[in-house]
């Protein structure tokens, strides 16, 4: 009986898709350093070829998640329990890591970069909601800054370990990580035991007895299934259009940043691979204190720490157009604006995955029962994670092609400009108040 109450927990809910994201972005972050290198020693393209193949290769992981992402939302919403396409994503993401690591087909490695992708949009769709269904809505906030933690520590950790593995043992070595958290990944996935959607749904009709039964007055519940699809109800909001901007901007700048960085730096620093892993290290450190962020969004609201966020990311991608000699100084001026720019993300991405969720359960709670009996936390987390897939699609094209076309320093500029705009959008739409049902229990924890 013990068991099965860790098993079915909350707290144990959140370990599994901390994990699970961890994993992910670990396998997605393990290739990105070494990967330019694998392209010209492994596949054999050459220098002019490395830069947009590199780009595509990421792009490609950021497209498939970006339609994962809404054809898993709408199975998640729609199935009694989410624990099968939760484990399917495991399949997906072992198949893909080994397809990775033993082809040298250019085409084999673009059909396992997509792949990858599947599996990122599983995880960030049917496991965040998974997760979502155990936490109560005063604890969003900390439940998603543990996941950002995780995505951090990934993105922090995959490089790092891809780089040093790769210096040292060569191409193969950097997938034996892999494996093993794809084992310790089915193993969690298998022992977690998830809520139905049946119960939720007696719950909730247990909770609304006793209202009229109207569907066109706000603030009255529908019955049934919603007159038109969730998607559409939510992409018509305003507050729901501005977060998911927020999660494309953010994904955005972190993407074209692994996709310019390991090609630029050599060209100007006399880096190899472990090199440029370290340089990594010092915007994905600051990522880790993203419960912090969480924390602080879960008492004073997403407003605050995401005007802050964007303010310390927009001068910090500008002034990394000064990085243009090989200079003692620009060394550490390079780390101190990537370390900025982790900070503002730390802040910025738990209190934007939090405005998804607030302003999705606003929706429902004007209108009860506008999405239906299975609600839309699936699909709401599935058209976040489109847009933040889509940052992994437009971010290192983006920033490939302006590059190569114009300078690294417009490049850097114009990132910068786009996050300022986000910053008017953010203070335009989000919230500056709390609403009191996000407001209760603040003083609690997880």
């Amino acid at each position: 009986m013990l068991v099965k109450q860790i098993r079915s927990s909350t707290t144990f809910a959140v370990i599994v898709v901390c994990v699970a994201v961890f994993t992910d972005i670990f396998l997605y972050g393990l290739v990105v350093p070494m990967l330019p290198f694998a392209l010209a020693e492994r596949v054999g393209l050459t220098d002019a070829d490395i830069q947009r193949w590199n780009s595509i290769l990421l792009a490609s992981y950021g497209a498939s998640i970006m339609l994962g992402s809404l054809l898993f939302g709408w199975m998640g919403d729609r199935t009694r329990t989410k624990q099968l396409p939760f484990l399917l994503g495991v399949g997906v993401m072992g198949g893909a890591t080994l397809l990775f690591s033993l082809t040298s087909s250019l085409t084999l490695i673009l059909l396992a970069r997509i792949l990858q992708g599947c599996s990122t949009a599983i995880v960030f769709t049917i496991g965040f909601s998974l997760m979502l269904d155990t936490v109560g809505e005063q604890y969003i906030g900390r439940a998603i800054g543990f996941t950002s933690m995780s995505l951090s520590v990934g993105l922090f950790a995959g490089p790092i370990v891809g780089g040093l593995l790769y210096d040292l043992a060569g191409y193969f070595a950097v997938f034996v990580p892999a494996f093993v958290l794809v084992v310790l990944e089915f193993v969690l996935r298998v022992l977690l035991i998830t809520p139905s959607h049946e119960i939720d749904v007696k719950q909730d009709l247990s909770d609304e007895e006793g209202r009229p039964l109207m569907s066109d007055v706000a603030g009255t519940p529908i019955t049934g299934s919603p007159r038109k699809p969730a998607l559409l109800y939510l992409i018509c909001m305003p507050r729901f259009l501005v977060a998911m901007v927020g999660m494309f901007m953010l994904n955005s700048f972190m993407t074209a940043l692994e996709a310019v960085l390991p090609v630029y730096l050599p060209e100007v620093f006399p880096y190899r691979s472990t090199d440029i892993a370290i340089v990594f290290l010092s915007n994905t450190l600051p990522m880790i204190c993203s419960p912090l962020g969480g924390f602080v969004v879960d008492r004073l609201g997403p407003f605050w720490p995401e005007i802050l966020g964007f303010a310390l990311i927009t001068p910090s991608l500008m002034l990394l157009s000064l990085i243009l000699e090989p200079t003692e100084v620009m060394s550490v001026l390079l780390r101190l604006f990537l370390f900025l720019f982790g900070c503002g993300v730390s802040l910025a991405m738990p209190a934007m995955m939090t405005e998804i969720t607030l302003a999705k359960d606003d929706m429902e709670k004007g209108r009860p029962g506008i999405f239906g009996d299975g609600g839309a936390s699936s699909q709401a987390y599935g058209l976040s994670n489109a847009a933040f897939a889509a940052g992994t699609l437009v971010g290192p094209l983006y920033a490939g092609y302006i590059r190569e076309a114009l300078s690294w320093a417009t490049m850097a500029i114009s990132l910068g400009t786009f996050s300022a705009l986000m910053m008017i959008l953010a203070i335009s739409f989000t919230p500056m108040k709390r609403s009191s049902a996000t407001a209760r229990s603040n003083s609690q924890i997880i």
